[in-house]
């Protein structure tokens, strides 16, 4: 492992964490690059969450992210 730096473990994510909503597997294009607030965790199937997105006219709407969508952003 010559040359190599290991990455730390990404936390777990957790409610009220400030999210940006990146390209996944399954990642909706109209939402990339958009940030939100997660409002509820769930850790089946691992770490996905519900999102409210900042900016949504309809301000109660929640929308569901798997965690390889989400990046957790640090202020």
């Amino acid at each position: 492992m010559d040359g190599i730096t290991p990455q730390p473990p990404e936390r777990e994510i957790d409610g009220g964490d400030r999210v940006h909503i990146q390209q996944g597997d399954r990642s909706i294009p109209g939402f990339l690059g958009r940030a939100g607030t997660v409002v509820e965790v769930f850790r089946i199937p691992h770490d996905s969450c519900l999102v409210r997105i900042d900016g949504d006219p309809n301000h109660q709407r929640e929308w569901f992210f798997y965690r390889d969508e989400v990046v957790i952003s640090e202020a």
